[in-house]
């Protein structure tokens, strides 16, 4: 039983020891771990989809006020057309009008008289002076109605002047929120770009304190080999007992977390080891068996979790995952299923 105690109490020591050794490296300068890191850039990522979603609806909104805002443009050089033509016939009718009162008050009162004298009988006499008599008014009243016709279309050509200042003005008012959502798109994705920068580094600074708790195991092989979960145990790039390939093959892009997450529960009630071959997707069964091929390097991990939720990327690989194919931050991968 002694060589049993001994072995438990060198593991216990070491983990501790690598434990001690990530918290460190975790926690220099007051650096962020990439569990942080990771929250940050979902949370802007969620941010920015909104944006774009609301600038995409803004945008359309825009098109269809500058649609309606150009047909009002056309209905109002219509209605100019149709004011200038009703000036003009107001013009010509009013000109008409005082030729024709010149024309009368140069003839005199004698006109009456030498139209009742020219006249056949008293009965034409009559006529004939009523008639010229209501020349006079009829033009009076045509004058008028051109005069209104005028108006009528000034008060149109008013009123779609109007309609397109409004649209002018409310369209403006949807540009300028169309460019504060675009500067929060940018401000937002640049600081997107910043944090996965800095997800890069941290991730870089975790996978150095794997190697490191690794190699500080002493005359053991490494590390992982002194941990007891099952999918530890599997023999390096060998699948599990009557497991085979079954022809499922993803291809994406992949990254890992580590000690950010250790000791965390994973998303089937785990308890997260970070030196076990486990990996998080979205969607797969859990326990379902992949093997993962970066570069010409390949490693067998078991779903136990579920993410990852950054940008385009499909799976996420344990600390022991990643270092066993020489992922050291992001890369694309080849994962097929084993059943």
């Amino acid at each position: 039983m002694f060589p049993l105690k001994r072995t438990i109490f060198i593991t216990a020591v070491t983990v501790l020891a690598t434990a001690s050794l990530l918290a460190a490296a975790t926690a220099f300068a007051g650096e962020e771990t990439t569990a942080d890191i990771a929250v940050s850039i979902s949370d802007q990522e969620i941010s920015v989809g909104q944006a774009r979603s609301d600038l995409a609806v803004l945008q359309l909104e825009i098109a269809a006020r500058e649609q309606y805002l150009d047909q009002r443009r056309d209905d109002l050089a219509d209605a100019r057309m149709q004011l200038r033509d009703s000036e003009d016939r107001y013009n010509a009718t009013l000109t008409l009008y005082e030729q024709r009162i010149a024309a009368i008050y140069k003839l005199g009162s004698n006109e009456f008289v030498e139209v009742a004298l020219s006249s056949d009988s008293f009965a034409d006499a009559g006529t004939r002076i009523s008639y010229l008599a209501n020349i006079s008014a009829n033009d009076i009243k045509l004058v008028k109605r051109v005069k209104y016709e005028e108006e009528q279309v000034r008060v149109l050509h008013d009123r779609v002047d109007e309609l397109k200042q409004e649209q002018a003005v409310g369209v403006e008012t949807l540009k300028q929120q169309q460019r504060y959502l675009e500067d929060q798109i940018r401000s937002g994705q640049q600081s997107i770009d910043r944090h996965r920068e800095q997800l890069a580094q941290a991730e870089a600074r975790e996978m150095e304190a794997v190697a490191m708790a690794s190699s500080n195991n002493g005359s053991y092989t490494s590390l992982y080999d002194s941990l007891t979960s099952p999918s530890v145990l599997i023999a390096a790039n060998e699948p599990p007992a009557g497991l085979e390939p079954s022809g499922v093959v993803f291809s994406g892009v992949s990254s890992w977390y580590g000690p950010g997450f250790h000791g965390n529960h994973t998303a089937n009630g785990e308890v997260y080891d970070m030196f076990a071959y486990t990996a998080a997707h979205k969607t797969l069964p859990f326990n379902t068996w992949l093997k993962v091929t970066y570069n010409g390097r390949s490693v067998f991990v078991r779903i136990n979790d579920r993410g990852p939720y950054i940008g385009n990327r499909f799976l996420d690989l344990s600390a022991a995952g990643a270092r066993a194919i020489g992922l050291t931050g992001v890369g694309y991968v080849t994962a097929e299923v084993y059943r």
